[in-house]
């Protein structure tokens, strides 16, 4: 009988598209600015425990989801609990259409940075006007932004084999550059006192709920729980690959990311600057701050900082990319599903990301209202993934998906309390305790037309929800294949993907 060649080619390529979907800008521009302002090491610690208690138990079961229904998100939720729950995997794929249309535009920022770095094309500039060029109304960003989107779907119509291939050529040579540019920070001289604020301990820090939200927030808008990455990968593994070791890998990996991230960022921002005061005040900026304004700054004042700078910009986008490349993915594999043929699912999502995203390019203030209300809608798929597990039944989850005959590392009944009580419980928490920040962020916080307001996250989260919940049924009847027979993980079904 001849061998199957449905899915990814190895367990590595397997391993390294899960890291590469993964790893973000929020690993590389994201973790060092907040562990900078939260107690540095204590922060660390906090966002550890987070990424083992909420992230990994999530995406241990989102493994299981995907493997066991051998579908997209809304016939992965359809399968697991019940044709009623389609919606919930709807609400989520709607979500990544949202996250894919903006944050290919912050792709296209770091490319631009990149070309620029390249060409020394910052060099003398007044850094915040040339933001603020580049991020409004600028024609050349709708070009890099139509570019990238359209070279994502073309991977993405390769199926998984051109996502594998690509992931394997974008880790490595993000892990090198990044870790390049890590070390030639910590060697500067007076770094040691940046490693020093960055890896500090301070356990009565511990003792307050900012430091834990902070540290919560990070691992799950930065490690793939809730936003159907783990989900979808996971329907193109071979039934007899280990689940529970791929995943805690994965889960590792983007944390190391995210060390060395930090270990690049912020030992040079002590280096170069004249004090500390002068440090912290640079790692407080928001991210595109931080990123665009002061380190390239920073780049250029610094010995070796041309090289410096284009290898941090060749990480952080080539981080971003892998990203967009995975979430592409996300929402077109539910399209097959529904028998939608390849090419026009691929130009059908090619064109909706294209609308979707250019008022993002043309408008950074439209950029930052899809940044928070699809942050919060990510948790909320997290919560979706939780219930899904509850009510699928955590005991059968553990014993007959991730403890299967081939795992290579068993997973105890520890795994259960956390979805049950632990990461719901604190997936909760956090979306309110953000839902609450926002009011103070402007005074109309009623106004669902305010960029950054808790009632554009009603208006629009609410509408993302009633659209599913509206279309559960006729999605639900689209999907005719069904690969879960009640126990144990079917085969790589043949699609216009798994090839």
């Amino acid at each position: 009988m001849k061998k199957s060649t449905a899915g990814y080619s190895t367990q590595l390529g397997l391993v390294v598209t899960l890291i590469a979907g993964s790893v973000g800008l929020g690993n590389i521009w994201r973790f060092p600015r907040i562990a900078a302002e939260n107690g540095g090491g204590t922060f660390i610690v906090a966002w550890a425990i987070m990424m083992i208690l909420v992230c990994l138990p999530i995406m241990l079961g989102e493994h299981s989801m995907g493997r066991a229904t051998r579908h997209g998100l809304p016939g992965a939720f359809k399968d697991f609990i019940g044709k009623k729950y389609t919606w919930m995997g709807v609400v989520v794929v709607i979500t990544m259409f949202a996250l894919n249309a903006y944050y290919g535009v912050l792709t296209g920022w770091v490319f631009y940075y990149l070309g620029l770095s390249i060409t020394n094309g910052y060099a003398g500039a007044d850094k915040a006007e040339l933001f603020d060029r580049i991020s409004d109304g600028n024609f050349t960003m709708v070009v890099i932004y139509v570019s990238l989107i359209t070279i994502a779907c073309y991977i993405a119509y390769k199926g998984i084999k051109g996502v594998e291939k690509v992931s394997k050529v974008f880790l490595p040579i993000l892990f090198i550059s990044l870790a390049i540019v890590s070390i030639y920070s910590i060697t500067l001289p007076g770094a040691g006192a940046g490693l020093n604020y960055l890896f500090s301990f301070d356990p009565s820090l511990l003792l307050g709920s900012k430091i834990w939200l902070e540290a919560l927030t990070q691992a799950v808008w930065s490690a793939g729980a809730g936003w159907g990455l783990v989900i979808t990968l996971a329907v193109f593994t071979r039934p007899k690959s280990d689940l529970s070791l791929t995943t805690s890998i994965q889960v590792a990996g983007d944390g190391l990311v995210a060390l060395i991230a930090g270990m690049a960022v912020v030992p040079a921002v002590f280096a170069i600057t004249p004090s500390i005061e002068a440090a912290q005040n640079i790692l407080t900026q928001d991210n595109f701050g931080l990123t665009f304004i002061s380190l390239t700054n920073l780049f250029e004042q610094m010995p070796g900082g041309y090289i410096i700078g284009v290898l941090f910009f060749l990480s952080l986008g080539l981080a971003a990319f892998s990203s967009v490349i995975a979430s592409v993915m996300i929402v077109v594999l539910p399209m097959a599903d529904s028998g939608i043929p390849k090419k026009k699912a691929i130009i059908w999502t090619y064109l909706i990301l294209i609308v979707w995203g250019l008022p993002s390019v043309w408008n950074p203030s439209f950029l930052a209202n899809q940044d928070w209300v699809v942050g919060q809608m990510m948790v909320f798929g997290a919560f979706l993934s939780c219930f899904a597990l509850y009510k699928f039944g955590v005991s059968k989850v553990r014993k007959e998906f991730i403890n299967n005959p081939y795992t290579g590392m068993p997973i105890g009944t520890w795994w259960e309390y956390s979805i049950k009580f632990i990461a719901p419980i604190i997936i909760l928490i956090m979306f309110v305790w953000w839902s609450i920040q926002s009011i103070g962020w402007n005074e109309q916080w009623w106004n669902p037309f305010a960029p950054l307001s808790l009632g554009t996250l009603i208006m629009q989260g609410g509408l993302m929800l009633l659209i599913s919940i509206i279309f559960n049924n006729r999605v639900s009847d689209s999907i005719k294949e069904k690969y879960y027979t009640g126990e144990g993980f079917p085969a790589i079904p043949k699609n216009d993907y798994s090839d």
